[in-house]
C-alpha cells in the first residue's frame, strides 16, 4: 500500500471511530462523575431538608454517585439560592428550591441577590399544604372566634422570615378574613418559629402541616389551607369548611429541584426522570402522606409553568396587602 493510500485509510478509520464515539456518547445517558451537592437553603429539620434527605437516600444510586445534602440557611433561603447561581452547569450541584425562594421572595425585596428565572427547573419533589395553628392559651375555640378576636385586638404570628410562604400565606388569610393587622415576628427558621408559638411568645402561625401535626398536642390547629382535609390533622376543617373562602389552595407550597443557569437539557432530563422514579415509590409516597405532604414530581416544562403561575399569584397578594419591599 503506498503512503498516500495508507494515510487515506488511517484518516477514514479515525473519522469513523470519532463518529462511533459521538454516537455512543449520545446514546449513553448522563451520569454524575463525583458526589452531587444538594444545597438546602434552610436549617436541618425543615420541610425542604426532610424532602432533600428522602430524595437523596435513593436517587444517588440511579444518578451514578451519592448525593450529599448541604444545608446553607440564612436570609430566608437567599444564601443557598445565590450559591446555585454561581455553580457550574454540569449536574453536580442542585438546589431544593421552594415557593419561598422562587415565587415569593422576588415580590418582597428590592434588588434580589439572585434571579430565580435564571435557575433551571428540574422537577418538583412534593407539595405541602399549610395549616393555621394558635397557642393553646389564646381564648378561642375555632376559626370564627379567632377571626373575631383578631379584628378586635392586634394578635401576633411567627414565621421563618420576611417574604416566606408562612408570611405570604398569613397575609392572604388576613385579607380574606378581613383582619386589618397582625404583628409579624420573623425568625431565622421554622424550628425557632414553632418554638415561639409553643412558648406563647406569639399567638399564631401559618405553618406546613407536617410541622403543625408534629406539635398538635401542644397547639390548637384551627384550619388547613387546602381544598381537602388532611389525614395528618384529622378533625381539622379546611378554611372553606370553617366558613372562610378565598385563600385555600389545593396543593400547598412546593419543594423542587433546581439546576444552575445554562444546565444542558440532557442533564436536566436525566435528573428529572430519576426524581419521578424516586418520588413515585410507594414507600416514599406513604411516608410523606403520613406527614401531610403530597409526593408529586412535575417535569421541567410543567414545573416552569407552575412557577410562572405561582409568581403571579404571590405578586398579587403582596400588592393587595400593601407589602413594603425590603432592601437587601
Amino acid at each position: 500500500m503506498n503512503q498516500q493510500r495508507r494515510l487515506f485509510v488511517q484518516g477514514s478509520a479515525a473519522a469513523a471511530l470519532s463518529g462511533w464515539l459521538c454516537l455512543a456518547n449520545a446514546a449513553s445517558p448522563w451520569r454524575a462523575g463525583k458526589p452531587i451537592q444538594l444545597i438546602v437553603p434552610g436549617q436541618a429539620g425543615g420541610m425542604s431538608d426532610i424532602l432533600a434527605r428522602v430524595f437523596s437516600a435513593t436517587a444517588g444510586n440511579e444518578l451514578g454517585e451519592r448525593i450529599i445534602v448541604d444545608n446553607r440557611p440564612g436570609a430566608s433561603g437567599v444564601i443557598g439560592s445565590y450559591l446555585l447561581s454561581n455553580a457550574a452547569p454540569d449536574g453536580q450541584t442542585l438546589l431544593t428550591a421552594s415557593s419561598d425562594t422562587h415565587t415569593i421572595y422576588p415580590h418582597f425585596y428590592n434588588n434580589p441577590k439572585f434571579v430565580p428565572e435564571r435557575h433551571v427547573p428540574v422537577a418538583t419533589l412534593a407539595f405541602v399544604p399549610f395549616a393555621l395553628a394558635i397557642n393553646r392559651n389564646v381564648p378561642v375555640g375555632n376559626l370564627s372566634e379567632f377571626v373575631a378576636l383578631a379584628r378586635k385586638k392586634t394578635l401576633s404570628y411567627s414565621t421563618w422570615g420576611i417574604g416566606t410562604t408562612g408570611h405570604a400565606a398569613m397575609l392572604a388569610f388576613m385579607k380574606a378574613a378581613g383582619i386589618p393587622d397582625m404583628l409579624h415576628v420573623p425568625f431565622t427558621g421554622s424550628a425557632p418559629a414553632i418554638q415561639a408559638l409553643l412558648a406563647g411568645q406569639v399567638d399564631a402561625m401559618m405553618g406546613a402541616i407536617p410541622l403543625i401535626s408534629t406539635n398538635r398536642a401542644q397547639l390548637k390547629p384551627l384550619a388547613v389551607m387546602s381544598n381537602q382535609p388532611s389525614a395528618a390533622l384529622a378533625g381539622v376543617p379546611t378554611l372553606a369548611q370553617a366558613g372562610l373562602g378565598g385563600p385555600g389552595d389545593s396543593k400547598g407550597f412546593w419543594v423542587g429541584l433546581m439546576a444552575p443557569p445554562n444546565t444542558p437539557t440532557n442533564i436536566v432530563d436525566v435528573i428529572s426522570r430519576e426524581t419521578a422514579k424516586v418520588m413515585s415509590q410507594p414507600d416514599v409516597k406513604n411516608r410523606l402522606a403520613g406527614m401531610g405532604a403530597h409526593s408529586e414530581s412535575l417535569g421541567p416544562a410543567e414545573f416552569s409553568q407552575l412557577i410562572v403561575e405561582e409568581s403571579g399569584r404571590w405578586a398579587k397578594i403582596a400588592r393587595e396587602s400593601g407589602v413594603v419591599r425590603q432592601s437587601v
